[in-house]
């Protein structure tokens, strides 16, 4: 250990609140190997899972030569930031098989998950109008025949000016809602705009605010996408995702969600 490294701090014990906080983060499952770190036997659950540095507490000398100059998250290793659940198996593996490029991994996956996590705090206390609940049970009850009828000609579309080649599945999902839900979609708008059922702009404001402030904490656009989604099924329990994916999908393609693409 570098004695004059003033990031690395005595171990601090992990309290029950900060370990639940840690599992949370990463939705129970493990993010190097995807195994579900909780089983039940009988009426409890056991845990599969510990929770690591991501910088080590104690690095041995070879270590420190490995990770020497790489970046470090949080004030000290002790911190929320530099430590992350993972599977027993996967923690011991990096513990005792720690390079520099299975450390830049995780640094990135615990960056992705702190980024998400800010951008679900931000995003939790936009209000959504009940309003925007009726247009995603309209779209549950929509039949095949007025979908046909509503459907837009593919060539009508511009989500290529929004989204970048890059984000190829996320380009052809975005697509395909909107050649399939836009018109609909945008018609139940106006009929309930219009009988005084809603209030159309404040819907889109309140879209384009949670978008700012995904936008704010991070960069991939499937990663905001997919966290709009999961915002507005979070506001309008009982929904489907696939309905929340067509409504945001629909406001990509009317400038509320994402910039166009400078030249």
């Amino acid at each position: 250990m570098e004695s004059n490294d003033t990031y690395l701090i005595k171990r601090v014990a992990i309290t029950e609140n900060m370990d639940n906080a840690h599992l949370l983060e990463v939705s129970g499952t493990c993010p190097l190997c995807g195994k579900y770190m909780l089983v039940a036997k009988g009426k409890r659950m056991n845990k599969l899972y510990q929770i690591a540095h991501i910088y080590p507490n104690s690095p041995t000398s070879n270590e420190v030569k490995i990770l020497k100059g790489l970046e470090r998250l949080g004030a000290n290793c002790e911190e929320f930031e530099n430590k992350i659940a993972l599977c027993k198996d996967c923690h011991g593996y990096y513990d005792d098989h720690k390079t520099k490029e299975e450390y830049l991994n995780l640094l990135r996956i615990k960056k992705g998950l702190l980024s998400a996590s800010k951008a679900k705090i931000a995003t939790s206390h936009q209000d959504l109008e009940q309003e925007i609940i009726i247009v995603i049970n309209e779209l549950s009850k929509i039949d095949q025949q007025t979908l046909q009828k509503m459907k837009l000609e593919y060539q009508a579309l511009k989500i290529s000016n929004k989204v970048e080649d890059i984000y190829t599945l996320l380009k052809v999902k975005i697509e395909t809602y909107v050649c399939i839900y836009f018109n609909f979609i945008k018609e139940t708008f106006q009929n309930l705009d219009q009988a005084g059922q809603i209030n159309f702009e404040l819907v889109a404001s309140e879209i384009k605010t949670s978008f700012l402030k995904c936008e704010k904490e991070m960069i991939s656009k499937s990663e905001i996408f997919d966290s709009l989604v999961k915002w507005l099924k979070s506001k309008s329990v009982g929904s489907s995702s696939e309905a929340c994916e067509a409504v945001i999908s629909y406001f990509v393609q009317s400038c509320e969600v994402f910039h166009e693409i400078t030249k």
